[in-house]
């Protein structure tokens, strides 16, 4: 299965932690699994949890105008990317979770 998790949440909400937990399962059960940041969840993009979500596998990308107006300087593992982008994965995905 082609997972994609959309978070929109800042990383001290709770649908951070949910998020962290479906990719973990996700990527447990070697489901091919994304994730897209955009709005405030550009902030969840340096914390250690997505990181080593990365190691074990997770694509990570996000959203370069939001990452802008954030003033979020992006990690070398993550790919830049825009809105345009993430209807593309959406399509690409069999399914799609939104957090926000």
């Amino acid at each position: 299965m082609n997972l994609l998790i959309v978070l929109a949440s800042n990383p001290y909400s709770h649908d951070f932690n949910t998020a962290v937990k479906i990719a973990k399962a996700s990527l447990e059960r070697k489901h091919k699994t994304k994730m897209f940041l955009m709005g405030n969840g550009l902030y969840c993009l340096p914390r250690v949890e997505i990181k080593q979500l990365v190691e074990e596998g997770l694509q990570v990308y996000y959203c370069a105008h939001n990452a802008q107006q954030r003033n979020v300087k992006p990690e070398e593992w993550a790919e830049s990317s825009s809105m345009y982008g993430l209807s593309k994965l959406m399509t690409e995905a069999d399914k799609v979770i939104m957090l926000d």
